[in-house]
């Protein structure tokens, strides 16, 4: 059984096949203008300020510390630089967006380009 696509009816009676592509555009969507909203919010600054800022900055100078250590741990320095991607991933909700975006951007073509062959008769 093929769990990739939903038949849903229109009012009209027309029967609208979403397939798991169209369904993760809508997310990918919603979450594009959430993150956008809340980037805008006076709340959302204040704790990037207070809070978020701040922790790139001490995860740097740890990963500083444990690469000038005269035995380095590479569990801990791989742990920390783990850490670091994903606090520059989501500190900056501009480039979180960004990234959403493009993945938006590569499932529309996918879409465009699987109903450009079905309308083409192509498999």
């Amino acid at each position: 059984m093929n769990n990739s696509k939903i038949i849903y009816e229109n009012p009209e009676g027309e029967d609208r096949v979403l397939s798991s592509q169209e369904k993760y555009q809508g997310k990918l969507t919603q979450l594009i203008e959430a993150i956008n909203a809340i980037e805008k919010t006076e709340e959302w600054q204040k704790l990037k300020k207070v809070l978020l800022d701040d922790i790139v900055v001490s995860l740097e100078k740890q990963i500083k510390d444990e690469v000038d250590k005269k035995e380095i741990s590479l569990p801990e320095l791989y742990r920390l630089q783990g850490q670091l991607l994903w606090a520059k991933k989501y500190v900056d909700l501009k480039k979180l967006s960004d990234v959403y975006r493009q993945q938006l951007e590569g499932i529309s073509n996918l879409i465009k380009h699987e109903k450009r062959n079905s309308t083409d008769g192509a498999v």
